[in-house]
């Protein structure tokens, strides 16, 4: 027993570390809040790009929101890719019903896939190849924007001199799942990414959120455009990392007020979207996601597996039993110490404050997603959006894109 006590500690005694750093951290950042500045005639002029592929139950929110956004020069092209459940008539309505005094809005009908292309990076191609702004904003179709989203990330690359701002919105999560699991990834991104890192031009980490890029024109054309990533399926870590190499400055901010994005529904789609990007972030290497799926398992279990032999051998024949209450001490110390370092993302959640113990359920099923997602790569296939992608080209070309970086 004594033998497993040992590991035990060393993970309860990980945790109280990683809670540390993350309440630091939480403390020493803070949110990014709308600004209060109202652009003028001075202002860049912006190109907003969705991709829009069968999101016909969120597309009317995210325009009205770009339709709202309070910044006097922005466009707003929305590229159908090849939709099949009425999104383009929904576009279509939104442009007829447009008032004079709103941004304009073009409808653009996809083109059939080339080979080499991933559906997002298509769809954003084809829309970016039509504007001529000096900034290009990149905006996922199921996203939620406060009205001064935009005139926010402008003047926050005025202000740092940025040439791609991105911001961290809020997942919406109303079900167990969707909290939990959305709590287990954000907590893994906040250790790999720390933000003040990304946004050091010095630190190689570079980190995105697809949802919401905007971008500098002559960085975007100087890099290669999102031609750079066509084939990768987690793009927009990628594409920072591109921008970042080639000397572009990142700033990236946590803005929950700013963006919230759709955690898609039910457990089966949170399965079905998250498994075709899970092994694809581990760049399709299998000990990555080996030692990731055994440590993970490790860190968010031991706790409580410890917490449970104490309390089952707390009480023996002669009273209160010594190593039942190492065991028990261990095991508190460790869920305490998982809590609190959940914490700060429950918060930028805006879960209830319970949430911060169901991290071992969030981890535990990215594990299976990310299991399921190694299981197609080894059957040669991507599945998304109704498509199928070849997983081995798919990898052969990231690795030639890593390799250009």
């Amino acid at each position: 027993m004594i033998l497993g006590l040992i590991p035990a500690l060393v993970v309860a005694l990980g945790w109280v570390a990683l809670a540390v750093v993350c309440v630091k951290r939480s403390r020493s950042s803070r949110w990014l809040r709308p600004t209060d500045r109202c652009w003028g005639p001075e202002a860049p002029t912006v190109s907003a790009v969705v991709p829009a592929r069968n999101e016909a139950d969120h597309i009317a929110q995210t325009l009205d929101c770009l339709l709202s956004q309070q910044y006097p020069h922005l466009s707003i092209h929305v590229v159908d890719d090849q939709s099949v459940d009425g999104t383009a008539a929904l576009v279509r309505q939104a442009v007829a019903g447009n008032g004079l005094d709103r941004h304009p809005v073009r409808l653009l009908p996809g083109a059939p896939r080339p080979d080499g292309w991933v559906g997002k990076t298509w769809a954003l191609h084809q829309g970016v190849e039509v504007t001529e702004s000096e900034w290009i904003w990149m905006v996922d179709a199921d996203l939620w924007l406060h009205p001064r989203a935009l005139a926010s990330a402008v003047d926050r690359a005025e202000r740092t001199g940025a040439d791609f701002v991105s911001f961290l919105g809020r997942p919406r999560c109303e079900t167990f799942w969707q909290g939990s699991i959305a709590l287990a990834l954000i907590q893994i991104l906040s250790l790999l990414y720390p933000l003040r890192r990304v946004n050091d031009p010095a630190r190689a980490e570079a980190l995105a959120h697809g949802a919401f890029v905007l971008i500098r024109r002559s960085t975007y054309d100087r890099v290669g455009g999102i031609e750079c990533v066509r084939s990768e399926i987690v793009e927009d870590i990628q594409f920072a990392a591109r921008v970042k190499g080639r000397g572009g400055r990142l700033q990236v901010d946590a803005a929950p007020e700013l963006s919230q994005t759709h955690m898609y529904g039910s457990f089966a789609d949170i399965w079905r979207g998250l498994r075709k990007n899970a092994y694809a972030g581990m760049d399709y290497t299998f000990h990555k996601y080996a030692t990731g799926a055994v440590l993970g398992l490790l860190m968010a279990w031991t706790p409580w597996a410890a917490l449970v032999l104490g309390m089952l051998g707390a009480w023996g024949a002669e009273g209160l039993a010594p190593m039942a209450v190492a065991w028990s001490v261990v095991g508190v110390v460790g869920v305490l110490g998982q809590a609190a370092a959940a914490m700060p993302v429950v918060v930028f959640l805006d879960l209830p404050r319970a949430f911060a113990f169901a991290l071992p359920a969030g981890i535990s099923a990215y594990i299976a997603i990310t299991t399921a997602s190694v299981w197609h790569y080894v059957r040669g296939r991507v599945l998304w959006k109704d498509r199928e992608f070849c997983a081995r080209s798919i990898k052969e070309q990231s690795v030639r894109n890593s390799g250009g970086v």
